[in-house]
Protein backbone atom coordinates (compact mmCIF):
# COMPACT_ATOMS: atom_id res chain seq x y z
CA UNK A 1 0.00 0.00 0.00
CA UNK A 2 3.00 2.46 0.88
CA UNK A 3 4.46 1.83 -2.71
CA UNK A 4 1.36 2.18 -4.28
CA UNK A 5 1.03 5.62 -2.60
CA UNK A 6 4.63 6.47 -3.27
CA UNK A 7 3.91 5.82 -7.00
CA UNK A 8 0.86 8.14 -6.89
CA UNK A 9 2.85 11.25 -5.30
CA UNK A 10 5.45 10.33 -8.06
CA UNK A 11 2.74 10.41 -10.88
CA UNK A 12 1.34 13.47 -9.24
CA UNK A 13 4.05 15.79 -9.27
CA UNK A 14 5.27 14.93 -13.05
CA UNK A 15 2.15 16.33 -13.44
CA UNK A 16 2.92 19.50 -15.84
CA UNK A 17 -0.57 20.12 -18.19
CA UNK A 18 -2.03 23.13 -17.62
CA UNK A 19 -5.63 23.52 -16.71
CA UNK A 20 -7.59 26.68 -16.73
CA UNK A 21 -11.43 28.07 -16.96
CA UNK A 22 -11.42 30.39 -19.97
CA UNK A 23 -14.70 32.77 -20.89
CA UNK A 24 -16.49 31.76 -24.22
CA UNK A 25 -15.14 34.31 -25.86
CA UNK A 26 -11.24 33.48 -25.24
CA UNK A 27 -11.55 29.97 -27.60
CA UNK A 28 -11.68 29.78 -31.05
CA UNK A 29 -14.02 27.18 -31.72
CA UNK A 30 -14.02 24.66 -34.30
CA UNK A 31 -16.41 25.42 -37.42
CA UNK A 32 -18.50 22.66 -37.25
CA UNK A 33 -21.46 24.63 -37.70
CA UNK A 34 -24.42 24.32 -37.37
CA UNK A 35 -23.71 21.58 -34.33
CA UNK A 36 -24.52 18.19 -35.22
CA UNK A 37 -26.30 17.13 -32.72
CA UNK A 38 -29.25 18.78 -30.47
CA UNK A 39 -29.44 15.72 -28.15
CA UNK A 40 -25.86 16.00 -27.56
CA UNK A 41 -26.19 19.72 -26.58
CA UNK A 42 -29.70 19.04 -24.68
CA UNK A 43 -27.81 16.78 -22.46
CA UNK A 44 -24.43 18.53 -21.72
CA UNK A 45 -27.05 21.92 -20.95
CA UNK A 46 -28.91 19.32 -18.61
CA UNK A 47 -25.62 18.34 -16.96
CA UNK A 48 -24.88 22.84 -16.92
CA UNK A 49 -28.14 22.86 -15.31
CA UNK A 50 -27.53 20.57 -12.51
CA UNK A 51 -24.19 22.00 -11.55
CA UNK A 52 -22.29 19.22 -13.15
CA UNK A 53 -18.41 19.85 -13.81
CA UNK A 54 -18.00 18.75 -17.77
CA UNK A 55 -14.99 17.19 -19.27
CA UNK A 56 -11.89 19.11 -20.00
CA UNK A 57 -11.94 21.09 -23.60
CA UNK A 58 -8.57 20.24 -25.41
CA UNK A 59 -7.14 24.10 -26.29
CA UNK A 60 -3.98 24.99 -27.98
CA UNK A 61 -2.58 29.13 -27.32
CA UNK A 62 -3.26 31.15 -30.49
CA UNK A 63 0.51 31.78 -30.17
CA UNK A 64 1.45 27.72 -30.58
CA UNK A 65 -1.08 27.54 -33.87
CA UNK A 66 -0.33 30.76 -35.39
CA UNK A 67 3.39 29.06 -36.85
CA UNK A 68 1.33 26.38 -38.54
CA UNK A 69 -1.13 28.46 -40.37
CA UNK A 70 -0.92 28.71 -44.04
CA UNK A 71 0.17 32.48 -45.52
CA UNK A 72 -4.30 32.47 -46.51
CA UNK A 73 -5.16 31.65 -42.89
CA UNK A 74 -2.48 33.99 -41.25
CA UNK A 75 -3.82 36.95 -43.24
CA UNK A 76 -7.76 36.40 -42.33
CA UNK A 77 -6.55 35.72 -38.45
CA UNK A 78 -4.74 38.70 -38.08
CA UNK A 79 -7.67 40.08 -39.23
CA UNK A 80 -9.94 38.15 -35.91
CA UNK A 81 -7.61 39.34 -34.00
CA UNK A 82 -8.42 42.95 -34.16
CA UNK A 83 -11.72 42.48 -33.52
CA UNK A 84 -11.10 39.44 -31.05
CA UNK A 85 -8.12 40.57 -29.16
CA UNK A 86 -9.24 38.62 -25.76
CA UNK A 87 -9.74 35.64 -28.36
CA UNK A 88 -6.31 33.42 -27.40
CA UNK A 89 -6.71 29.44 -27.77
CA UNK A 90 -7.41 27.13 -30.62
CA UNK A 91 -10.03 24.60 -29.47
CA UNK A 92 -9.55 21.49 -30.41
CA UNK A 93 -12.65 19.43 -29.23
CA UNK A 94 -15.61 20.07 -28.00
CA UNK A 95 -18.39 21.86 -29.73
CA UNK A 96 -21.51 20.71 -27.69
CA UNK A 97 -19.83 21.28 -24.51
CA UNK A 98 -18.60 24.47 -25.02
CA UNK A 99 -22.09 25.51 -26.83
CA UNK A 100 -23.66 24.31 -23.50
CA UNK A 101 -21.28 26.01 -20.87
CA UNK A 102 -21.44 29.13 -23.42
CA UNK A 103 -25.10 29.10 -22.85
CA UNK A 104 -25.14 28.47 -19.21
CA UNK A 105 -23.22 31.43 -19.04
CA UNK A 106 -20.82 29.13 -16.94
CA UNK A 107 -16.55 29.09 -17.30
CA UNK A 108 -15.40 26.60 -20.01
CA UNK A 109 -12.73 23.78 -17.77
CA UNK A 110 -9.56 23.71 -20.55
CA UNK A 111 -6.56 21.32 -20.40
CA UNK A 112 -4.12 23.39 -22.04
CA UNK A 113 -1.99 21.23 -24.85
CA UNK A 114 1.76 23.38 -24.86
CA UNK A 115 4.40 19.98 -25.01
CA UNK A 116 4.02 16.36 -26.77
CA UNK A 117 4.18 15.46 -23.08
CA UNK A 118 1.17 17.80 -21.89
CA UNK A 119 -1.02 14.92 -24.58
CA UNK A 120 0.39 11.95 -23.34
CA UNK A 121 -0.26 13.07 -19.88
CA UNK A 122 -4.10 13.99 -21.12
CA UNK A 123 -4.28 10.28 -22.00
CA UNK A 124 -3.75 8.81 -18.52
CA UNK A 125 -7.10 11.18 -17.74
CA UNK A 126 -9.55 9.49 -20.42
CA UNK A 127 -10.19 6.66 -17.39
CA UNK A 128 -11.22 9.68 -14.96
CA UNK A 129 -13.87 10.91 -17.19
CA UNK A 130 -12.06 14.39 -17.11
CA UNK A 131 -10.98 14.34 -20.62
CA UNK A 132 -12.98 12.22 -22.93
CA UNK A 133 -11.38 9.64 -25.61
CA UNK A 134 -10.72 12.39 -28.62
CA UNK A 135 -8.76 12.03 -31.57
CA UNK A 136 -6.27 15.05 -30.43
CA UNK A 137 -5.08 12.47 -27.81
CA UNK A 138 -3.48 10.67 -30.92
CA UNK A 139 -1.28 13.57 -32.44
CA UNK A 140 1.88 15.69 -31.12
CA UNK A 141 1.34 19.03 -30.91
CA UNK A 142 2.55 19.96 -34.46
CA UNK A 143 0.21 17.29 -35.74
CA UNK A 144 -2.85 19.28 -33.58
CA UNK A 145 -1.46 22.20 -35.34
CA UNK A 146 -1.55 20.48 -38.71
CA UNK A 147 -5.06 19.57 -38.83
CA UNK A 148 -5.95 23.08 -37.62
CA UNK A 149 -4.36 24.27 -40.42
CA UNK A 150 -6.08 22.10 -42.77
CA UNK A 151 -9.07 22.69 -41.08
CA UNK A 152 -9.51 25.97 -40.90
CA UNK A 153 -8.50 25.58 -45.03
CA UNK A 154 -11.82 24.22 -46.03
CA UNK A 155 -13.84 26.76 -43.69
CA UNK A 156 -11.38 29.33 -43.66
CA UNK A 157 -13.14 31.83 -40.62
CA UNK A 158 -12.90 32.29 -37.38
CA UNK A 159 -15.20 32.72 -34.29
CA UNK A 160 -15.21 32.53 -30.79
CA UNK A 161 -17.32 30.00 -28.68
CA UNK A 162 -19.61 32.89 -27.76
CA UNK A 163 -19.68 34.49 -31.37
CA UNK A 164 -20.96 30.41 -32.20
CA UNK A 165 -23.25 30.27 -29.58
CA UNK A 166 -24.67 33.48 -30.46
CA UNK A 167 -25.01 32.74 -33.97
CA UNK A 168 -26.67 29.14 -33.08
CA UNK A 169 -29.32 31.28 -31.57
CA UNK A 170 -29.88 34.27 -33.50
CA UNK A 171 -30.11 31.73 -36.56
CA UNK A 172 -32.56 29.55 -34.79
CA UNK A 173 -30.31 25.91 -35.06
CA UNK A 174 -31.42 25.66 -30.98
CA UNK A 175 -34.83 24.79 -30.08
CA UNK A 176 -36.41 27.66 -28.45
CA UNK A 177 -37.02 25.04 -25.23
CA UNK A 178 -33.83 24.30 -24.62
CA UNK A 179 -33.07 27.93 -24.24
CA UNK A 180 -36.43 28.23 -22.09
CA UNK A 181 -35.35 25.56 -19.76
CA UNK A 182 -34.97 26.33 -15.63
CA UNK A 183 -31.52 27.31 -14.38
CA UNK A 184 -30.32 28.60 -17.68
CA UNK A 185 -29.96 31.88 -17.39
CA UNK A 186 -30.45 35.03 -20.13
CA UNK A 187 -27.03 35.89 -22.26
CA UNK A 188 -27.61 35.41 -25.67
Amino acid sequence: MQRDFACLLTVIERQSMKTTELDPDQIITLNDYPLYSNDLLSNYLDRCRAGEDLPFVPVISKDIVRDYLSADLSKAFAEFEETNPEAGYFMLDGSHRTTALAISCRAIAAVMYETDGDIDEARGFVVTGQILENATLDHTLAGNCEILNRYFEEKPYFMTVGQKAEKLIRENHIPAQMLASPGLEKRY
